[in-house]
């Protein structure tokens, strides 16, 4: 099984926040999980996303072809 998630949003939205929570709860759950945070140079109101791939085996990449 892996799930894979693309969260995106505007600065100050949670978008982070949301994927860590997500991220903790799969990690607490025993999953192998992958969070990669992107976000723009702005302090607040630029572009953020972050990828999450939730996985019951080891993750080899966390690029998502078709999320």
């Amino acid at each position: 099984m892996i799930n894979e998630l693309v969260i995106a949003g505007v600065g100050g939205q949670g978008v982070m926040l949301a994927g860590q929570f997500l991220s903790y709860s799969a990690m607490d759950a025993g999953y192998q999980v992958v969070w990669l945070p992107s976000y723009g140079p702005e302090m607040r109101g630029g572009t953020a996303n972050c990828v999450i791939v939730i996985a019951d085996e080891p993750i080899a990449s966390p690029v998502i072809p078709h999320p």
